[in-house]
């Protein structure tokens, strides 16, 4: 007679239950992370556009930032130069605040 997986007592080990229920916590970092990633993609696409010694320092904020948090709190700066720069300007300020909006559901973009 062969012993299969399910003739062993106690399989599966009770760390796999752990292991299981960890893996919703591990998604949602995972989910969070891809999140603020797509937010600080879209920050510095927008910030390349600005132009002078202000745009390059929000620039710099930008890829240092390394919460989301840091991102909420530079918007205000990123939107008000971006108001300044027309019609591409304008483009770019759509999608950060879009993109802010899909982050921060819970909160307005402005």
């Amino acid at each position: 007679m062969e012993l299969t997986l399910r003739d062993i007592p106690h399989f599966p080990p009770p760390w796999a239950f752990a292991c299981t229920a960890q893996s919703d916590e591990r998604r949602g970092r995972i989910a969070a992370r891809r999140t603020f990633v797509a937010l600080k993609l879209c920050f510095m696409r927008a910030a390349a556009e600005l132009r002078g010694v202000h745009g390059e320092h929000l620039q710099t904020l930008i890829r240092q930032a390394s919460e989301p948090i840091e991102l909420w709190l530079i918007r205000g700066s990123l939107l008000a130069a971006l108001s300044r720069m027309g019609e591409a300007g304008l483009m770019h300020s759509a999608r950060v605040q879009l993109a802010l909006q899909e982050a921060y559901p819970e909160r307005s973009a402005r």
